[in-house]
């Protein structure tokens, strides 16, 4: 099978569409490092479902979804239609967009980069880089490679051939991409730690396991929590580089 087929059978589904909190962890980053997005363009270069950018659109921007799969962007019409919002949809590789320079204010995406090699990450940030307005943000959200449940839980569905989600290379730091693609890395730091847990899921009796941890992050303070790294690793950059 490949990546495209995989992809679109995913969305074929219709699943990924409930509001959890790690979408909400992401929303909340996003509005923090642009600073609102009331009567801005935004552009989720492979946008899946749309769920963020639904909400994003809510808040006043003016919404762009790229992706390479049809069913995807079904589902995300299917969405945003449901509730009277609108958006430009383009059916297109992340690493060949259909759009001209500086078209966006910002440009976002979550769980993609991941999926491609090297090369292909390069470019698909050159293209975000391109279609963003000079010293607009780019923010990605990747899986981090130091999140230890995560990658516990992933080792455990690949050997099991449970894994849903085709080949996926965890992100230590997207600094070398940037730097090849142009871009200026401002800052990385990680969120999403509960999200991370959900991977033990995967591990038999792992569910035990994912219990004692939250129970036990729930009991401490914050800025201890913040000790352990969270399931995705936040890359904010910035298209002046």
């Amino acid at each position: 099978m490949s990546d495209k087929e995989l992809w679109d059978a995913l969305w074929a589904r219709g699943e990924h569409l409930e509001w959890d909190p790690l979408s909400q962890e992401i929303y909340d980053t996003l509005m923090r490092e642009w600073g609102g997005v009331t009567g801005k363009r935004v552009l989720e270069a492979g946008a899946g479902s749309g769920r963020i950018s639904l909400r994003l659109a809510a808040a006043g921007a003016a919404v762009v979804l790229v992706d390479f799969s049809v069913e995807a962007l079904f589902l995300a019409r299917k969405n945003f239609q449901c509730r009277n919002l609108e958006a430009e949809y383009l059916l297109a590789d992340i690493t060949e967009l259909p759009l001209p320079d500086h078209y966006v204010d910002f440009a976002w995406n979550a769980g993609v980069l991941e999926h491609l090699d090297y090369r292909g990450q390069v470019q698909a940030l050159k293209e975000m880089k391109r279609v963003t307005r000079p010293g607009g943000l780019v923010v990605s959200f990747n899986p981090n490679a130091r999140c230890l449940p995560y990658r516990v839980g992933k080792w455990a569905a690949e050997c099991t051939g449970m894994w849903p989600y085709g080949a996926e290379n965890p992100v230590v730091s997207l600094a070398p991409v940037c730097q090849e693609a142009g871009l200026t890395l401002k800052k990385e730091y990680t969120i999403g730690l509960l999200a991370g847990l959900a991977f033990l899921d995967y591990v038999p009796n792992g569910r035990v396991v994912r219990a004692a941890a939250e129970a036990f992050l729930g009991q401490l303070p914050v800025e201890e929590r913040g000790l352990f790294p969270g399931y995705l690793l936040v890359s904010v950059m910035s298209s002046e580089g």
